[in-house]
């Protein structure tokens, strides 16, 4: 039995959102049961809307709150005939083994790095910007190029940064150790600077113990491996995605505050809804690019197969 004033009690978000579970299958017996990190569904909600309109979001916090949610589903048989999907990060994680039921987990870190690609800012280029591929060409394939370039130097920027970030992670899961931080959406104030010239890193592992007193300590060796590892990755896919997506704001802003003053690259107005995106976090920028982001066939299939 479920005792519901008992869960009602809980601040524990995995159980608020198994009562919030179990109080929707009354009224919502038919729906597609979505669980989701807590930002995650303007990403989420117009792909499961392509499959089914008879959907319920549920959020649940982080992603170990999803697995705990999933784990108190599971041991009530009575919930087995209830169509439920759930949504997680893999983050610097193992993928998951098999579950059943079973949960969707990003090919990528997360879900804004569905959003960063070369494809998907030349949806915006087109979309919000309102530049021809042909009647714009020059100002087209310059800032096509130039993003390419600045990406690139990001990625090399943010490169160390990633590697202490994922060889913490790693030491947690084979230990139990805490990591012993708490990141921001953001880089650390003074890490990079990122300019339509160049993106130029101003750190080192020694900044980086001294920003982080509290971290666990990763030897030099594990960092020089993964430093090897992740010289070899797609870092657009495998690098922290908020920082990904802070990127790509950052640069958005970087282009209209071009067009408006100095027009080295854009040398046009452009027309952009939210002005010159000063005003747009991530929070915003997931919802205003969700059409323009990417779609990995495995989510298409995952849906198709919680839906019947």
């Amino acid at each position: 039995m479920i005792d519901i004033e008992q869960l009602r009690a809980s601040k524990n978000k995995a159980q608020v959102a198994f009562l919030e579970f179990v109080l929707s299958i009354r009224k919502y017996p038919n729906h597609l049961f979505c669980f989701f990190e807590g930002k995650d569904n303007p990403y989420y909600v117009p792909r499961i809307k392509r499959i089914t309109e008879f959907y319920q979001p549920i959020k649940c916090g982080g992603r170990d709150s999803i697995l705990k949610v999933h784990k108190l589903i599971l041991n009530h048989k009575e919930y087995d005939n209830y169509k439920k999907a759930f949504f997680i990060d893999k983050d610097f994680n193992q993928p998951l083994a098999q579950l059943n039921p079973p949960i969707f987990e990003t090919p990528y870190y997360s879900i804004e790095n569905f959003y960063v690609s070369v494809d998907v800012f030349k949806e915006i280029l087109v979309n919000e910007f309102n530049l021809s591929e042909f009647n714009d060409s020059n100002i087209f394939e310059s800032c096509l190029s130039l993003y390419q370039q600045r990406q690139n130097e990001f990625h090399d920027a943010v490169c160390l940064f990633n590697s202490w970030y994922a060889c913490l992670i790693e030491i947690r899961n084979s230990t139990g150790k805490t990591t012993g931080v708490i990141l921001n959406e953001k880089l650390p104030r003074g890490y990079i600077d990122v300019t339509l010239q160049s993106v130029t890193s101003n750190y080192n592992f020694e900044t980086i113990k001294s920003t982080f007193l509290k971290a666990t300590e990763v030897e030099e060796v594990i960092l020089s491996n993964k430093l090897d590892d992740f010289d070899k990755c797609e870092k657009k896919y495998v690098f922290r995605g908020k920082y990904e997506l802070q990127f790509l704001i950052d640069f958005i802003r970087l282009l209209l505050t071009d067009s408006k003053n100095e027009k080295t690259i854009i040398n046009k107005n452009i027309n952009f809804t939210f002005g010159d995106a000063s005003s747009i976090g991530q929070q915003q920028a997931l919802l205003i690019f969700s059409t323009y982001a990417e779609t990995p066939e495995n989510l298409i299939e995952y849906l198709q197969m919680v839906t019947k």
